[in-house]
């Protein structure tokens, strides 16, 4: 079975329980602790789906559950290096997502 025709709603629901386990866990952990990085591996997940719209869709949830567990986690660091931070993370959310989507574009996934 390739990857890109993968349209199971079952793979739907792994990419949203990935994203929830990762919310949970940031919301456990300090501000400071980088754990929305593992945000990567639904967005990567997302990229094999049929389903075109899934890999933004997935980019925007993953960018409001980073900007949610900013507010919503116990205090770490400063907020400022916080906020710093986590902008830079969703920078890097929808870099990854438009490199994902170029390589869809091109058949390489």
């Amino acid at each position: 079975m390739k990857f890109e025709t993968l349209t199971h709603p079952t793979f739907t629901m792994v990419i949203v329980v990935l994203s929830v386990i990762v919310f949970v866990l940031d919301l456990l952990t300090p501000l400071g602790v980088v754990i929305w990085t593992l945000y990567i591996i639904p967005l990567g997940l997302a990229s094999w789906c049929s389903m075109r719209s899934l890999l933004p869709i997935t980019a925007g949830v993953c960018s409001v559950l980073v900007i949610l567990g900013y507010f919503y986690s116990p205090p770490g660091l400063s907020y400022e290096y916080v906020a710093i931070n986590r902008t830079l993370g969703i920078v890097m959310l929808w870099s990854v997502t438009f490199l994902l989507w170029a390589k869809r574009n091109q058949g390489a996934l």
